[in-house]
């Protein structure tokens, strides 16, 4: 029942439109933990939510949670880190683990035969955002995966609303 219901969160993680994006990844390690032996140790900076639009959360979240199941599958990892924080003119987003790691050039050379869309999604979900995404590892060290996306305005949405009504 707790993979179910992990897995509907996922899916949709109502928490992200009504309380943001640090509260979803908050909910995400407390589901982690439920259902792994691995630690998922959190680092949010609380003001990362006032700099980004709905979609770019959106985007940012699922690609912490395609890092975090991919760490949990693979890694063989004791912790995994996530951490957000905003750096210059962008919102920062990694996910690290201790686990095994892996040669990224070499998993790159023969991805497409690997039938696994894993590390494609990190990327493309990224640039839907106007970021990227950029991996770190090798073999025995560990892996650490780091989304840059641009600041972006949030919506007003109340606004909108107003200026779409005619007379006003």
């Amino acid at each position: 029942t707790k993979e179910i219901r992990q897995m509907l969160f996922t899916l949709r993680p109502l928490i992200l439109e009504s309380q943001g994006l640090v509260a979803a990844l908050e909910q995400l390690r407390q589901k982690f933990q439920e259902t792994s032996a691995v630690t998922l140790h959190l680092e949010a900076d609380r003001e990362v939510d006032r700099l980004l639009a709905k979609d770019t959360k959106g985007s940012v979240f699922y690609i912490v949670e395609e890092a975090t199941t991919n760490a949990r599958k693979h890694a063989q990892a004791d912790n995994i880190w996530i951490r957000l924080f905003q750096r210059g003119m962008n919102v920062v987003a990694e996910v690290e683990d201790d686990g095994k790691g892996f040669d990224v050039v070499a998993m790159e050379a023969n991805y497409a035969s690997r039938g696994s869309l894993g590390m494609i999604n990190l990327r493309e979900r990224a640039i839907l955002a106007k970021g990227k995404t950029v991996i770190h590892s090798s073999p025995g060290k560990g892996t650490k995966i780091v989304v840059t996306v641009p600041i972006s305005e949030p919506e007003d949405e109340g606004e909108a609303e107003v200026a779409e009504r005619p007379g006003l």
